[in-house]
């Protein structure tokens, strides 16, 4: 599995543990719903400034993201 696969996993479960649809994540980080469906399924490279943004919005650290 690649990082990014696994970073979309980690994300879609976070995204999961707090209850939330994928909308609801789009808007509390200020990315589309589309570009967060393509993370969450590995099809998508992300910048820092997003992993930050995610991390925030899910109230996480950015290196729980990345870890398999």
């Amino acid at each position: 599995m690649t990082l990014i696969e696994t970073f979309g996993q980690n994300v879609r479960q976070a995204r999961k543990d707090k209850g939330w649809t994928q909308e609801q994540l789009a808007f509390e980080a200020g990315v589309k719903r589309a570009y967060l469906s393509e993370v969450e399924n590995g099809q998508r490279n992300v910048s820092l400034d997003v992993v930050e943004k995610l991390a925030k919005a899910l109230d996480v650290s950015p290196d729980v993201l990345m870890v398999s």
